[in-house]
């Protein structure tokens, strides 16, 4: 099954199938006001898929399967490890305010999906955890897709996009250019994750 990794963010693993994508970013910096920040420091993204590892030694040790990442106001960092060797990169993010919260992060592609060389893609999210100061030290987030889901463990796209969303017949992927249609997508999407992921912050400082 090809995937379509969102590597910035909380590192979150979509599948490259019926997920909403953006050439360019629907929400900024602005969009945050108001709402409580995920706390700065590492997090982990953790998937149903087993992985061994030492969430206490440097990202730069981590495997792949260990989603890590550095989270900061507008930003997060993280190893690329699709090269040789590890690059660490940085990128924008925002975790936009509302009812449900949504992430928006840049993604890097592979397979045969094409949308652009660095689309941004979105997740809704629940804080789950709180510290003393009202920072998210865990969130609940799945991600926003074109309408409802194939039935079973099928990689394809919806048959029956949701209002104001745009998706022509056989693609993989859909758009918009509506922060509304956006977070109706979210809302809906929801109930159609069994199960959500989950984001963890593990500790402050870098990686």
């Amino acid at each position: 099954m090809k995937r379509l990794v969102a590597l910035s963010g909380l590192c979150l693993l979509l599948e490259a199938c019926n997920v909403v994508v953006t050439r360019a970013p629907l929400l900024s910096a602005a969009d945050e006001a108001g709402a409580p920040p995920l706390r700065p420091g590492v997090w982990r993204m953790e998937t149903d898929e087993p992985c061994q590892l030492d969430e206490t030694r440097p990202l730069i040790e981590w495997p792949k399967c260990g989603a890590g990442a550095v989270i900061k106001p507008g930003a997060v960092g993280f190893y690329d490890r699709d090269g040789d060797a590890p690059v660490w990169t940085t990128q924008p993010f925002v975790l936009a305010a509302g009812e449900p919260r949504i992430g928006q992060a840049q993604a890097k592609i592979s397979g045969d999906v094409k949308v652009g060389s660095n689309p941004f893609v979105y997740f809704g999210g629940r804080p789950a955890k709180s510290d003393a100061e009202g920072r998210i030290t865990e969130m609940n987030i799945w991600p926003v897709q074109c309408g409802p889901p194939p039935p079973g463990d099928k990689a394809e796209s919806t048959a029956h996009p949701l209002p104001g969303i745009d998706m022509k017949p056989g693609d993989p992927v859909c758009t918009t250019n509506s922060v509304a249609v956006l977070r109706n997508a979210a809302k809906a999407s929801e109930p159609w994750v069994p199960k959500a992921l989950r984001a963890r912050w593990l500790r402050d400082g870098g990686p």
